[in-house]
């Protein structure tokens, strides 16, 4: 119990928004059986599983991955084009588009066409909300070409939906279902259009690299200006090579009790890192330099 409370007050989803702590302490009593609906810091509502992973963290916390959100909403401008690759719950894509506001603009890309059917199902209810940004769900898996692969479906992936990967050509045989699904390439998404892309969030369980593969011609015309990215082997690796190339700077990202932290990448990750790459690194020095969680408080 101890432990239990000395990592309760380590938090800022409990030290920015204290009347999530009961829900955090209600968890502990008795955790729900049901889907919970849980109306979101921004103003959104979702319904989400607590046998689930992120849905548990949703109904614990709040919020996902805080300081990634936290990120997306300071480093998005008004009127903007987002992406965000690997929407499973759309928590993300909710979040990026009230940064964006009604002028704006999300792309959401999820393979897993349940899931997908899903978002696309909280999105038609989000419409409502006049303050938010348009969202269109694309049902694919963004990659390096066009055309079909196969979704690996864990057996855990009930308790964690963010689990789905594609399999790599050169990958060995695994345990999981295994489903059929679109594949597209961001290059040849865009190619009729000349727009830019201000925030883009990358979660595909180690498929990033191809993703950006296929993204090459709109990061030599720095057409994306943030990129946030988890990456499991860390730093230097290929993803931030590559993105490196480019111009971009890469930046650790990690929650800090009173801010988002811009390390230096080389800094040994304590969990799953995610990284910043940037062209623009001073103004995203700026936009984090601030004390507190904006995401935590009611945006208005």
């Amino acid at each position: 119990m101890k432990n239990f409370l000395r990592k309760l007050f380590r938090r800022p989803e409990f030290l920015f928004r204290p009347t999530q702590l009961f829900r955090r302490i209600l968890w502990e009593i008795k955790s729900p059986k049901q889907n919970v609906t849980v109306k979101l810091p921004w103003g959104l509502a979702m319904n989400v599983p607590p046998e689930d992973r992120i849905g548990a963290s949703i109904i614990k916390t709040g919020t996902y991955d805080t300081v990634v959100l936290e990120c997306l909403y300071r480093l998005t401008d008004q009127g903007e084009t987002c992406l965000d690759i690997g929407a499973n719950y759309g928590l993300m894509s909710g979040l990026l588009a009230r940064a964006s506001g009604p002028n704006g603009k999300v792309i959401s890309f999820e393979a897993h066409p349940e899931i997908a059917k899903e978002l696309e199902d909280i999105t038609e209810v989000w419409k409502s909300n006049y303050q938010i940004a348009s969202i269109k769900v694309e049902n694919s898996a963004v990659s390096d070409q066009d055309g079909e692969s196969e979704l690996i479906i864990p057996e855990n992936f009930h308790s964690n939906r963010g689990s789905a990967k594609l399999a790599e050509s050169n990958s060995e045989p695994s345990n999981g279902k295994r489903m059929k699904i679109q594949t597209v390439c961001l290059d040849h998404y865009f190619e009729q259009s000349e727009e830019s892309i201000g925030t883009c969030k990358i979660d595909i369980e180690g498929h990033e690299k191809s993703a950006l593969l296929g993204a090459k011609k709109l990061l030599k015309d720095q057409r994306i200006r943030d990129i946030i990215y988890e990456d499991h082997t860390g730093y230097p690796s290929e993803v931030g090579t590559f993105l490196e190339s480019f111009g971009y700077e890469i930046f650790l990202v990690r929650k800090g009790l009173f801010k988002p932290l811009l390390m230096d990448p080389k800094t040994p990750p304590y969990e799953l890192p995610n990284y910043l790459a940037t062209l623009s690194p001073q103004r995203a020095k700026r936009r984090t330099s601030s004390i507190g969680y904006k995401i935590l408080r009611k945006i208005r």
